[in-house]
């Protein structure tokens, strides 16, 4: 009797466990984490950024810096980078949930099997992730959200009429009063613009969209120029120019670092008060409810499909637990004092390693 050859391998089966598998969905997750290590190492420009902010890049980056421009990595942000890796993450994971799905059904249906429960982990993490995606969607399709507004008053968004957006203090930056008086101790006028009335007193914010401001001092002939020195804080340090009208002479230069702060310039007293102002941010984010959903889900799918590696892995798998809990704690408050994932300082960083070191876990599993 002859034996029949072996049928080839379905190509389409073949197909599906490559998906499935755990090496596509590693090396995706390594993509975000370098794509969240870019957006966290290098400065991201809004179209209109201001012009300061393009100096410190030159200076920081040097000859690189048109290299970065031309690969578009001062625009990472709104690069369709991201939504291709989110696409592809999703894409992964709804395959993978329909594969957790089926086994789990599987194990229900074995009477023999006394935790089957178990497989509802790495199902949870799946479909958590897909929630947290969608909500993720609907956010940046249909949300906004405006930054740099000085509180504590609510913004007066008119042209959002119908909308009620929540707000969020991000920062605080620095304000700045201004006086000047003469050698007879008598108060100068001060003026922003031609076209405002002169005072006595200035008031002056600056903030991420206008790091600098400058006024003129009409009767001494000068005019002083403010600007925030490296990124914009309440303590940060102001470069204080003072230039000579209408030569436009730099007469002094110097950096306040100190409030209250005193200058003297051809017998003319600058004295400059700093106070620290809130910034706050509008949201509106029709996806929040879901981006809370999928968050919560997803960190109870995953710790509870990490924690049986403790006994295995012993300090890796430790280690990634741990990282899992911080980085579903710290996303979770950025998403309620803040109003977006990642605004919390070296959050980006940390999310980075989560990723990596679930991507090296889920390629040991596959080779294990």
């Amino acid at each position: 009797m002859t034996a029949s050859p072996p049928r080839p391998a379905d190509p389409w089966r073949r197909a599906w466990r490559a998906a499935t598998g755990n090496i596509p969905l590693a090396v995706c997750l390594f993509l975000l984490a370098l794509y969240l290590l870019l957006l966290a190492w290098i400065p991201q420009f809004s179209p209109g950024g201001a012009t300061v902010d393009r100096w410190r890049v030159q200076t920081r980056f040097g000859p690189w810096t048109g290299t970065l421009y031309q690969l578009g990595l001062f625009s990472l942000a709104r690069s369709p980078a991201i939504s291709v890796l989110l696409s592809l993450l999703a894409f992964l994971l709804l395959l993978r949930g329909a594969e957790q799905a089926d086994a789990l059904r599987s194990r229900i249906r074995d009477r023999a099997d006394r935790r089957w429960w178990t497989g509802l982990f790495p199902l949870l993490a799946c479909l958590g992730t897909l929630i947290l995606l969608t909500g993720l969607l609907i956010g940046a399709r249909w949300g906004w959200r405006e930054e740099g507004l000085i509180g504590p008053e609510p913004p007066p968004l008119s042209h959002r009429a119908g909308r009620t957006p929540g707000l969020y203090r991000t920062g605080f930056g620095p304000s700045l009063t201004v006086r000047a008086t003469d050698a007879a101790n008598r108060p100068l006028k001060l003026q922003q613009t031609a076209r405002e009335a002169t005072q006595t007193e200035l008031a002056l914010y600056l903030t991420p969209s206008a790091p600098e401001s400058a006024f003129a001092i009409p009767e001494s002939g000068l005019v002083v120029r403010l600007g925030v020195r490296g990124d914009l804080s309440a303590q940060s340090p102001i470069l204080v120019e003072v230039f000579r009208a209408p030569s436009g002479e730099r007469v002094q230069e110097t950096t306040m670092e100190q409030s209250p702060f005193r200058l003297t310039v051809d017998g003319i007293v600058l004295e400059i008060v700093r106070e620290p102002y809130p910034l706050m941010a509008a949201v509106y984010d029709p996806g929040w409810g879901l981006k809370w959903v999928g968050l919560t889900l997803g960190a109870i799918g995953l710790v509870g499909t990490l924690r049986p590696g403790w006994r295995k892995e012993r300090i890796p798998g430790l280690l990634l637990f741990v990282l899992t809990l911080l980085v579903a704690g710290l996303t979770g408050y950025s998403l309620a004092t803040r109003g977006a994932m990642g605004a919390l300082p070296f959050q980006l960083e940390v999310s980075a390693l989560w990723l990596v070191g679930l991507g090296v876990w889920l390629i040991r599993q596959k080779e294990g």
